[in-house]
């Protein structure tokens, strides 16, 4: 029973996923480019077309390469759902790849300006969580690690840092609270939900799963594993990002590019290393 809800749920993520992703880089009204004048005082250049209509020229642009990658995030989902009954190592990449499109979907949902598209983005993000919930139930109860007494400090320790990557954000975030001013990439939003997301909870979540990898607890090699998919999706999805900011010449700052992009790329690819000998050394499926 379980795993038809998991399999049913995930074909409605895909389908959802690709219904918000074309909408957002194929769709379009004709607008053209406007600039408005934020709460704070601010001069900001709207994208003026398409769905990312009412959304800064940045907002909009890393909103379509999000909608780039997750086209094919989507499709590696749908292919790792039919496989999934196939072992653990399916599973764990529908995991990782969930966890990926849960992100895209509750950023999408919470840091995109409302348009006639809310409701597909609520209902992505709702179906992305369920399935993500799951999923997380059915491996912890049905995928055991082999080696049990195995260490992997190298891999919980790169988990960890990896998670403190999300802190680079703080560039933004700490300036503001000495000087009373915006954010300096707040456009025309009130806050900024990545910031919150990444922090509050991308952040934790790999000190824990680290830790308990470090300790040997039971849903270490899972919780690990599915973040460091995460992490290398995020590499791909800020080339992804940085791509179509260029194309549409939108402006980054060196400081930004270091700090934003480098970092979470060079992570993201060594993940992808340490990912795959991890999961080739610790993984088989219980009967």
């Amino acid at each position: 029973m379980r795993k038809r809800i998991i399999s049913r749920l995930s074909i409605c993520v895909v389908i959802l996923v690709w219904c918000n992703a074309c909408m957002g880089l194929f769709y379009s009204d004709g607008g053209k480019p406007e600039f408005v004048e934020n709460i704070y005082g601010e001069t900001v250049q709207l994208f003026g077309n398409g769905v990312y209509a009412k959304n800064s020229m940045l907002k909009a642009t890393t909103a379509k390469g999000s909608d780039l990658v997750m086209l094919l995030v989507s499709l590696g989902l749908l292919i790792t759902t039919l496989k999934r009954d196939s072992g653990p190592k399916s599973k764990l990449l529908h995991g990782g790849l969930l966890v990926s499109i849960l992100y895209y979907s509750a950023t999408t949902a919470f840091g995109i300006t409302y348009s006639r598209m809310f409701i597909l983005y609520l209902m992505a993000f709702s179906a992305a969580f369920f399935t993500f919930v799951f999923s997380m139930i059915d491996m912890n109860e049905t995928v055991k690690p082999v080696n049990k007494d195995k260490k992997h400090t190298g891999t919980a320790i790169f988990t960890m840092i990896s998670g403190c990557t999300t802190l680079v954000w703080l560039m933004s975030i700490l300036p503001t609270l000495f000087t009373d001013t915006s954010l300096d990439i707040i456009d025309i939003s009130t806050t900024e939900p990545t910031f919150i997301i990444d922090i509050g909870l991308i952040f934790p979540t790999c000190l824990i799963g680290g830790i308990m990898l470090l300790r040997k607890k039971q849903a270490r090699y899972i919780l690990s594993l599915v973040m460091l998919v995460f992490l290398a999706v995020i590499a791909v999805t800020v080339i992804g990002q940085s791509a179509v900011q260029l194309y549409y010449g939108v402006v980054i700052s060196v400081q930004q590019m270091i700090g934003y992009v480098v970092t979470f790329v060079a992570f993201g690819f060594a993940a992808i290393i340490i990912n795959t000998r991890f999961m080739l050394k610790c993984w088989s499926i219980s009967k």
